[in-house]
Protein backbone atom coordinates (compact mmCIF):
# COMPACT_ATOMS: atom_id res chain seq x y z
CA UNK A 1 0.00 0.00 0.00
CA UNK A 2 0.99 3.65 -0.30
CA UNK A 3 2.64 5.75 2.37
CA UNK A 4 -0.50 6.86 4.21
CA UNK A 5 -0.20 8.41 7.65
CA UNK A 6 -3.89 8.08 8.48
CA UNK A 7 -4.53 5.61 11.33
CA UNK A 8 -5.89 2.15 10.58
CA UNK A 9 -8.48 1.49 13.25
CA UNK A 10 -9.13 -1.95 14.62
CA UNK A 11 -12.44 -3.40 15.67
CA UNK A 12 -14.59 -1.74 18.36
CA UNK A 13 -13.94 -1.59 22.06
CA UNK A 14 -15.32 -3.80 24.79
CA UNK A 15 -17.04 -2.43 27.87
CA UNK A 16 -16.20 0.83 29.58
CA UNK A 17 -12.46 0.40 29.18
CA UNK A 18 -12.27 2.61 26.14
CA UNK A 19 -8.90 4.30 26.37
CA UNK A 20 -5.99 2.70 28.19
CA UNK A 21 -7.68 -0.68 28.61
CA UNK A 22 -9.18 -0.23 25.11
CA UNK A 23 -9.67 -3.93 24.45
CA UNK A 24 -10.74 -5.09 21.02
CA UNK A 25 -13.65 -7.39 20.29
CA UNK A 26 -12.31 -8.64 16.98
CA UNK A 27 -8.94 -9.43 15.46
CA UNK A 28 -6.71 -6.92 13.69
CA UNK A 29 -7.41 -6.41 9.98
CA UNK A 30 -5.34 -8.25 7.44
CA UNK A 31 -4.19 -5.04 5.75
CA UNK A 32 -1.00 -3.63 7.19
CA UNK A 33 -0.53 0.10 7.66
CA UNK A 34 2.77 1.11 6.07
CA UNK A 35 4.66 4.35 5.87
CA UNK A 36 7.90 5.74 4.53
CA UNK A 37 10.44 5.75 7.31
CA UNK A 38 13.27 7.21 5.26
CA UNK A 39 16.47 5.21 4.74
CA UNK A 40 16.44 1.43 4.83
CA UNK A 41 16.69 0.15 8.41
CA UNK A 42 18.97 -2.85 8.82
CA UNK A 43 17.58 -5.99 10.48
CA UNK A 44 17.63 -6.17 14.29
CA UNK A 45 17.54 -2.45 14.89
CA UNK A 46 15.64 -0.33 17.42
CA UNK A 47 13.07 2.37 16.66
CA UNK A 48 11.34 4.91 18.89
CA UNK A 49 8.47 7.40 18.83
CA UNK A 50 6.42 9.62 21.16
CA UNK A 51 7.55 12.02 23.90
CA UNK A 52 11.18 13.13 23.77
CA UNK A 53 11.64 15.90 26.30
CA UNK A 54 14.47 14.08 28.06
CA UNK A 55 16.03 12.45 25.03
CA UNK A 56 13.76 9.45 25.58
CA UNK A 57 13.84 8.53 21.88
CA UNK A 58 17.63 8.39 21.66
CA UNK A 59 17.69 10.10 18.28
CA UNK A 60 20.02 12.99 19.12
CA UNK A 61 17.21 15.49 19.70
CA UNK A 62 14.60 16.39 22.30
CA UNK A 63 11.82 16.86 19.75
CA UNK A 64 8.74 14.65 20.02
CA UNK A 65 8.09 12.33 17.09
CA UNK A 66 4.75 10.82 16.06
CA UNK A 67 6.26 8.29 13.64
CA UNK A 68 8.84 5.56 14.32
CA UNK A 69 12.45 6.51 13.64
CA UNK A 70 15.78 4.84 14.40
CA UNK A 71 17.45 5.02 17.79
CA UNK A 72 20.85 6.54 17.04
CA UNK A 73 23.59 3.93 16.68
CA UNK A 74 21.25 1.01 17.37
CA UNK A 75 20.42 0.12 13.78
CA UNK A 76 21.58 -3.51 13.97
CA UNK A 77 22.39 -6.23 16.46
CA UNK A 78 19.71 -5.20 18.98
CA UNK A 79 18.42 -8.04 21.14
CA UNK A 80 16.02 -6.30 23.56
CA UNK A 81 14.83 -2.83 24.60
CA UNK A 82 13.23 -1.49 27.79
CA UNK A 83 11.40 1.78 28.41
CA UNK A 84 11.49 3.35 31.87
CA UNK A 85 10.24 6.51 33.50
CA UNK A 86 12.25 8.84 31.27
CA UNK A 87 15.02 6.65 29.88
CA UNK A 88 15.57 3.75 27.53
CA UNK A 89 17.80 0.68 27.62
CA UNK A 90 18.94 -1.77 24.95
CA UNK A 91 21.01 -4.93 24.71
CA UNK A 92 23.14 -5.55 21.62
CA UNK A 93 25.07 -8.62 20.48
CA UNK A 94 27.48 -9.87 23.11
CA UNK A 95 25.21 -8.72 25.91
CA UNK A 96 26.37 -5.09 25.84
CA UNK A 97 23.95 -2.61 27.45
CA UNK A 98 23.20 0.88 26.14
CA UNK A 99 21.22 3.64 27.85
CA UNK A 100 19.83 7.07 26.94
CA UNK A 101 17.44 9.75 28.17
CA UNK A 102 17.15 11.26 31.63
CA UNK A 103 20.04 10.66 34.00
CA UNK A 104 18.95 12.65 37.05
CA UNK A 105 19.45 9.62 39.30
CA UNK A 106 22.31 7.92 37.45
CA UNK A 107 19.96 5.53 35.65
CA UNK A 108 22.18 5.60 32.53
CA UNK A 109 25.00 3.94 34.45
CA UNK A 110 27.85 6.01 32.99
CA UNK A 111 29.10 7.38 36.31
CA UNK A 112 27.51 10.81 35.82
CA UNK A 113 24.17 12.61 36.20
CA UNK A 114 24.35 14.00 32.66
CA UNK A 115 21.39 13.44 30.35
CA UNK A 116 22.10 11.83 26.96
CA UNK A 117 19.89 12.07 23.87
CA UNK A 118 21.80 9.25 22.14
CA UNK A 119 22.71 5.82 23.54
CA UNK A 120 25.84 5.49 25.65
CA UNK A 121 27.34 2.17 26.71
CA UNK A 122 26.68 1.23 30.33
CA UNK A 123 30.00 0.85 32.11
CA UNK A 124 31.36 -2.58 32.95
CA UNK A 125 28.50 -4.81 31.78
CA UNK A 126 28.64 -7.68 29.31
CA UNK A 127 26.92 -11.01 28.90
CA UNK A 128 23.54 -9.42 29.68
CA UNK A 129 20.42 -11.25 28.50
CA UNK A 130 17.64 -8.99 29.86
CA UNK A 131 17.28 -5.37 30.94
CA UNK A 132 14.47 -3.68 32.85
CA UNK A 133 13.93 0.07 33.22
CA UNK A 134 12.16 1.44 36.29
CA UNK A 135 11.03 4.96 37.06
CA UNK A 136 14.50 6.12 38.09
CA UNK A 137 16.65 2.99 38.14
CA UNK A 138 17.78 0.21 35.82
CA UNK A 139 18.36 -3.53 36.10
CA UNK A 140 20.34 -6.05 34.07
CA UNK A 141 20.26 -9.84 34.21
CA UNK A 142 23.50 -11.51 33.19
CA UNK A 143 23.78 -14.96 31.64
CA UNK A 144 25.23 -16.30 34.91
CA UNK A 145 21.92 -15.58 36.68
CA UNK A 146 23.16 -12.55 38.64
CA UNK A 147 21.32 -9.21 38.72
CA UNK A 148 22.99 -5.81 38.45
CA UNK A 149 21.42 -2.44 39.25
CA UNK A 150 22.13 1.27 39.00
CA UNK A 151 20.34 4.62 39.32
CA UNK A 152 18.04 5.89 42.04
CA UNK A 153 18.47 4.20 45.41
CA UNK A 154 16.56 6.33 47.91
CA UNK A 155 14.37 3.34 48.80
CA UNK A 156 16.97 0.65 48.23
CA UNK A 157 15.81 -0.12 44.67
CA UNK A 158 19.42 -0.67 43.56
CA UNK A 159 19.76 -3.52 46.06
CA UNK A 160 23.13 -2.38 47.40
CA UNK A 161 22.30 -3.24 51.01
CA UNK A 162 21.78 0.38 52.01
CA UNK A 163 19.28 2.97 50.79
CA UNK A 164 20.48 6.49 50.10
CA UNK A 165 22.85 7.85 47.49
CA UNK A 166 22.25 7.25 43.80
CA UNK A 167 24.18 4.33 42.30
CA UNK A 168 25.92 5.84 39.26
CA UNK A 169 27.43 2.62 37.88
CA UNK A 170 26.18 -0.99 37.92
CA UNK A 171 26.54 -2.97 41.14
CA UNK A 172 25.61 -6.60 41.72
CA UNK A 173 22.39 -7.03 43.69
CA UNK A 174 23.26 -8.81 46.90
CA UNK A 175 22.35 -12.45 47.43
CA UNK A 176 20.58 -13.18 44.13
CA UNK A 177 21.59 -16.14 41.96
CA UNK A 178 19.77 -18.39 39.55
CA UNK A 179 17.59 -15.53 38.31
CA UNK A 180 15.70 -16.04 35.04
CA UNK A 181 13.67 -12.82 34.73
CA UNK A 182 13.67 -9.28 36.14
CA UNK A 183 11.19 -6.37 36.33
CA UNK A 184 11.38 -2.78 37.57
CA UNK A 185 8.58 -0.49 38.77
CA UNK A 186 8.30 2.81 40.61
CA UNK A 187 11.37 2.57 42.85
CA UNK A 188 11.09 -1.17 43.46
CA UNK A 189 12.51 -4.22 41.72
CA UNK A 190 11.52 -7.85 41.13
CA UNK A 191 13.44 -11.00 40.24
CA UNK A 192 12.19 -14.47 39.34
CA UNK A 193 14.45 -17.39 40.24
CA UNK A 194 14.64 -20.73 38.46
CA UNK A 195 12.87 -22.41 41.39
CA UNK A 196 9.73 -20.31 40.75
CA UNK A 197 10.20 -18.00 43.72
CA UNK A 198 9.88 -14.22 43.33
CA UNK A 199 12.16 -11.79 45.15
CA UNK A 200 11.66 -8.04 45.65
CA UNK A 201 13.52 -5.01 46.98
CA UNK A 202 13.16 -1.23 47.15
CA UNK A 203 10.03 0.77 47.98
CA UNK A 204 7.55 -1.24 50.03
CA UNK A 205 5.04 1.25 51.41
CA UNK A 206 2.15 -0.29 49.45
CA UNK A 207 3.13 -3.91 49.97
CA UNK A 208 5.04 -4.04 46.67
CA UNK A 209 7.59 -6.43 48.17
CA UNK A 210 4.93 -9.10 48.71
CA UNK A 211 6.30 -10.29 52.04
CA UNK A 212 3.39 -9.16 54.26
CA UNK A 213 5.26 -5.98 55.25
CA UNK A 214 4.95 -2.33 54.24
CA UNK A 215 8.50 -1.11 54.69
CA UNK A 216 11.40 -0.72 52.28
CA UNK A 217 14.21 -3.21 51.81
CA UNK A 218 17.65 -2.47 50.35
CA UNK A 219 18.28 -6.18 49.84
CA UNK A 220 16.09 -8.75 48.07
CA UNK A 221 13.41 -10.39 50.21
CA UNK A 222 11.41 -13.43 49.20
CA UNK A 223 7.77 -12.73 48.39
CA UNK A 224 5.02 -15.22 49.15
CA UNK A 225 4.80 -15.98 45.42
CA UNK A 226 5.78 -19.51 44.32
CA UNK A 227 5.47 -21.54 41.11
CA UNK A 228 5.90 -18.35 39.09
CA UNK A 229 6.89 -18.43 35.43
CA UNK A 230 6.71 -14.71 34.64
CA UNK A 231 6.70 -11.39 36.50
CA UNK A 232 5.80 -7.74 35.86
CA UNK A 233 6.02 -4.48 37.77
CA UNK A 234 3.43 -1.73 37.55
CA UNK A 235 3.54 1.67 39.20
CA UNK A 236 3.17 0.48 42.79
CA UNK A 237 1.82 -3.00 42.13
CA UNK A 238 3.50 -6.28 41.23
CA UNK A 239 2.26 -9.20 39.14
CA UNK A 240 3.22 -12.79 38.44
CA UNK A 241 1.98 -15.65 36.30
CA UNK A 242 1.73 -18.81 38.39
CA UNK A 243 1.75 -22.15 36.59
CA UNK A 244 0.74 -25.56 37.94
CA UNK A 245 -1.39 -28.54 36.94
CA UNK A 246 -4.51 -26.34 37.03
CA UNK A 247 -3.13 -23.93 34.42
CA UNK A 248 -1.45 -20.54 34.46
CA UNK A 249 -3.09 -17.77 36.47
CA UNK A 250 -2.29 -14.15 37.33
CA UNK A 251 -1.45 -13.09 40.86
CA UNK A 252 -0.99 -9.54 42.16
CA UNK A 253 0.08 -7.58 45.23
CA UNK A 254 0.92 -4.00 46.24
CA UNK A 255 -1.03 -0.79 45.76
CA UNK A 256 -4.64 -0.94 44.57
CA UNK A 257 -5.35 2.74 43.85
CA UNK A 258 -7.73 2.12 40.94
CA UNK A 259 -8.35 -1.60 41.12
CA UNK A 260 -4.81 -2.20 39.84
CA UNK A 261 -4.74 -5.64 41.43
CA UNK A 262 -7.89 -7.02 39.79
CA UNK A 263 -9.22 -8.39 43.05
CA UNK A 264 -12.80 -7.29 42.55
CA UNK A 265 -12.85 -3.99 44.43
CA UNK A 266 -15.96 -2.00 43.54
CA UNK A 267 -14.42 1.46 43.86
CA UNK A 268 -11.04 3.10 44.15
CA UNK A 269 -9.60 2.71 47.62
CA UNK A 270 -11.86 -0.20 48.62
CA UNK A 271 -8.74 -2.36 48.74
CA UNK A 272 -5.93 0.22 49.17
CA UNK A 273 -3.12 -2.33 49.34
CA UNK A 274 -2.40 -6.05 49.50
CA UNK A 275 0.84 -7.24 51.07
CA UNK A 276 0.65 -10.93 50.12
CA UNK A 277 0.08 -12.18 46.52
CA UNK A 278 -3.55 -12.89 45.65
CA UNK A 279 -5.11 -14.39 42.48
CA UNK A 280 -6.66 -11.93 40.04
CA UNK A 281 -10.31 -12.86 39.78
CA UNK A 282 -12.63 -13.22 36.80
CA UNK A 283 -10.15 -14.40 34.17
CA UNK A 284 -11.53 -17.55 32.54
CA UNK A 285 -8.69 -18.16 30.10
CA UNK A 286 -6.98 -21.22 31.63
CA UNK A 287 -3.46 -20.41 30.49
CA UNK A 288 -2.04 -16.90 30.83
CA UNK A 289 1.27 -16.44 29.04
CA UNK A 290 2.09 -12.84 29.96
CA UNK A 291 1.10 -10.05 32.35
CA UNK A 292 2.12 -6.40 31.96
CA UNK A 293 1.72 -3.65 34.54
CA UNK A 294 1.08 -0.02 33.63
CA UNK A 295 0.40 3.09 35.71
CA UNK A 296 -2.54 1.98 37.90
CA UNK A 297 -3.73 -0.72 35.48
CA UNK A 298 -2.62 -4.09 34.13
CA UNK A 299 -3.16 -6.39 31.16
CA UNK A 300 -2.86 -10.15 30.76
CA UNK A 301 -2.54 -12.25 27.62
CA UNK A 302 -3.88 -15.77 27.27
CA UNK A 303 -2.42 -18.55 25.15
CA UNK A 304 -5.63 -18.32 23.10
CA UNK A 305 -4.84 -14.71 22.17
CA UNK A 306 -7.45 -13.21 24.49
CA UNK A 307 -6.49 -10.01 26.32
CA UNK A 308 -7.77 -9.06 29.74
CA UNK A 309 -7.46 -5.68 31.45
CA UNK A 310 -8.27 -4.12 34.79
CA UNK A 311 -7.58 -0.94 36.76
CA UNK A 312 -7.50 2.70 35.73
CA UNK A 313 -8.94 3.83 32.43
CA UNK A 314 -7.12 7.08 31.73
CA UNK A 315 -8.95 9.65 29.59
CA UNK A 316 -7.11 11.24 26.69
CA UNK A 317 -7.01 14.65 28.35
CA UNK A 318 -3.90 13.82 30.42
CA UNK A 319 -5.61 15.31 33.45
CA UNK A 320 -5.50 12.27 35.69
CA UNK A 321 -6.91 8.81 36.04
CA UNK A 322 -10.50 7.68 35.98
CA UNK A 323 -10.98 4.66 38.18
CA UNK A 324 -13.42 2.09 36.83
CA UNK A 325 -16.69 1.09 38.50
CA UNK A 326 -15.29 -2.41 38.89
CA UNK A 327 -11.81 -3.84 39.02
CA UNK A 328 -12.92 -7.06 37.34
CA UNK A 329 -11.00 -7.97 34.18
CA UNK A 330 -12.65 -7.34 30.81
CA UNK A 331 -12.14 -9.84 28.01
CA UNK A 332 -11.26 -9.14 24.39
CA UNK A 333 -11.87 -11.97 21.96
CA UNK A 334 -9.77 -13.09 19.03
CA UNK A 335 -7.10 -10.42 19.19
CA UNK A 336 -4.25 -12.41 17.62
CA UNK A 337 -1.93 -10.58 20.01
CA UNK A 338 1.25 -12.35 21.09
CA UNK A 339 2.92 -9.70 23.30
CA UNK A 340 1.78 -6.74 25.43
CA UNK A 341 3.52 -3.73 26.96
CA UNK A 342 1.51 -1.45 29.27
CA UNK A 343 2.90 2.06 29.75
CA UNK A 344 1.89 5.25 31.51
CA UNK A 345 -1.11 6.05 29.35
CA UNK A 346 -0.79 3.86 26.27
CA UNK A 347 -0.37 0.22 25.35
CA UNK A 348 1.69 -1.48 22.66
CA UNK A 349 0.97 -4.98 21.40
CA UNK A 350 2.35 -7.35 18.77
CA UNK A 351 0.23 -9.31 16.32
CA UNK A 352 1.97 -11.06 13.44
CA UNK A 353 4.98 -8.74 13.66
CA UNK A 354 2.75 -5.65 13.36
CA UNK A 355 2.61 -3.17 16.26
CA UNK A 356 -0.85 -2.28 17.56
CA UNK A 357 -1.31 0.70 19.89
CA UNK A 358 -4.09 2.27 21.92
CA UNK A 359 -4.58 4.85 24.65
CA UNK A 360 -3.54 8.49 24.88
CA UNK A 361 -1.76 10.10 21.92
CA UNK A 362 -0.92 13.64 23.06
CA UNK A 363 2.78 13.12 22.30
CA UNK A 364 2.47 10.86 19.27
CA UNK A 365 3.05 7.74 21.34
CA UNK A 366 0.62 5.73 19.18
CA UNK A 367 2.88 6.17 16.15
CA UNK A 368 0.23 7.27 13.66
CA UNK A 369 2.02 10.40 12.41
CA UNK A 370 -0.39 12.59 14.37
CA UNK A 371 -1.03 13.67 17.96
CA UNK A 372 -4.80 13.71 17.47
CA UNK A 373 -6.86 11.71 19.99
CA UNK A 374 -7.85 8.28 18.69
CA UNK A 375 -10.71 6.21 20.11
CA UNK A 376 -9.75 2.62 19.50
CA UNK A 377 -6.77 0.64 18.33
CA UNK A 378 -4.42 1.55 15.50
CA UNK A 379 -1.49 0.06 13.65
CA UNK A 380 1.77 1.89 14.24
CA UNK A 381 2.69 3.26 10.83
CA UNK A 382 5.43 1.67 8.78
CA UNK A 383 6.62 -1.19 10.97
CA UNK A 384 6.60 -4.91 10.22
CA UNK A 385 8.60 -7.91 11.36
CA UNK A 386 8.72 -6.49 14.89
CA UNK A 387 9.88 -8.89 17.61
CA UNK A 388 9.49 -6.82 20.78
CA UNK A 389 7.82 -3.63 22.05
CA UNK A 390 8.22 -1.50 25.19
CA UNK A 391 6.10 1.39 26.52
CA UNK A 392 7.44 4.15 28.80
CA UNK A 393 5.87 4.25 32.24
CA UNK A 394 6.70 7.83 33.17
CA UNK A 395 7.08 9.69 29.92
CA UNK A 396 4.74 8.46 27.14
CA UNK A 397 7.22 7.08 24.61
CA UNK A 398 7.53 3.83 22.69
CA UNK A 399 10.34 1.49 21.64
CA UNK A 400 10.43 -1.53 19.33
CA UNK A 401 12.91 -4.05 17.94
CA UNK A 402 12.41 -5.34 14.39
CA UNK A 403 13.92 -8.37 12.68
CA UNK A 404 13.70 -7.36 9.03
CA UNK A 405 14.60 -4.33 6.91
CA UNK A 406 12.16 -1.42 7.14
CA UNK A 407 11.42 1.38 4.67
CA UNK A 408 12.81 1.77 1.17
CA UNK A 409 16.01 3.21 -0.24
Amino acid sequence: MGSSRSPRRLAGLAGAAAVVLGLLTGGPPAARAQGQLGPVFNPNGAVSWGFNGNGDLGDGTTADRALPGPVSGLTSGVVQVAAGGRHGLAITSGGIVWAWGSNSFGQLGDGTLTEHDTPEQVAGLSGVRQVAAGFDHSLALRSDGTVWAWGGNNHGQAGTGAAGANQLTPVQVAGLTGVTKIAAGYRFSLALRSDGTVWAWGLGNQGQLGNSATFDSAVPVQTWMTQATSIAAGWDAAYAVRSNSAGATVWSWGGDTCGDLGLGATAAGTTPMVTIPQPVIGITTPNIVQVSGGQYYALALGSDGQVWGWGADKPGSQVGYKCPVTAMPVVAVGSGITQLSAGQDHVLALAGGIVIAWGDNAWGELGTGSTAPIAGMVHVVGLSGVTQVASGEGDPFSLAVYSQSQGTA
